[in-house]
């Protein structure tokens, strides 16, 4: 008898503790569409094309309550762009690559249990720019935002997130900056609870 209401206790109490979960850790991965837009009214012989991209996060969410969490983490994003310009009246073309590496602050609101939408603050740092010809540093603040659905089993998430991101809203330096890089695409992710 004192077994099994020390086993009902136990229980009890390991029920309330997994119904209390706060964190949770996940990563992600995307096969990314992006581009740079120019600024309108701008001048210029340049332009650009997205070829290709890539997004890996590693993101931690603190619950507030039951229905919104506050996110931050990691990215690495590695975009491949072409580069076309006509200085001398020839088309001329040339690829680059972007690499940055950002810290996103979400707010995450959570709504009819399986669903989400998060928007905020990415502070974005681009690593080894290349030449004038590529696009100007992608460095500052920039904004995302995403929709998507969660589901969640034994403390493990699976996430499916379609996500929206531009780069250098804010610059760090206060230039006046007229390239700017977006990435789309659907984040593939799992998750732990604890």
């Amino acid at each position: 008898m004192k077994t099994l209401f020390l086993s009902l206790c136990f229980a009890l109490l390991a029920s309330v503790i997994f119904a209390q979960t706060k964190n949770r850790i996940s990563i992600s991965y995307a096969s990314a569409n992006n581009g740079v837009d120019i600024k309108e009214g701008w001048i210029g012989d340049m332009g650009y094309t997205g070829k290709s991209g890539s997004l890996l996060e590693v993101k931690f969410s603190r619950n507030i309550n039951s229905f919104f969490a506050v996110e931050t983490g990691l990215q690495y994003a590695h975009n491949k762009i072409e580069t076309h310009y006509f200085p001398d009246g020839i088309m001329h073309y040339k690829n680059s690559e972007i690499n940055l590496v950002s810290v996103p602050v979400y707010g995450n609101l959570t709504f009819l249990k399986y669903f989400f939408a998060e928007a905020g603050p990415t502070f974005d740092f681009e690593f080894n720019h290349a030449d004038s010809s590529s696009p100007q540093n992608q460095s500052g603040i920039g904004l995302g935002f995403g929709a998507g659905g969660k589901y969640t089993f034994n403390h493990v998430s699976i996430i499916i997130n379609p996500f929206f991101q531009r780069q250098k809203m804010v610059t760090f330096n206060g230039d006046d900056y007229v390239e700017h890089l977006w990435q789309s695409g659907i984040k593939f992710g799992l998750g732990y609870s604890f």
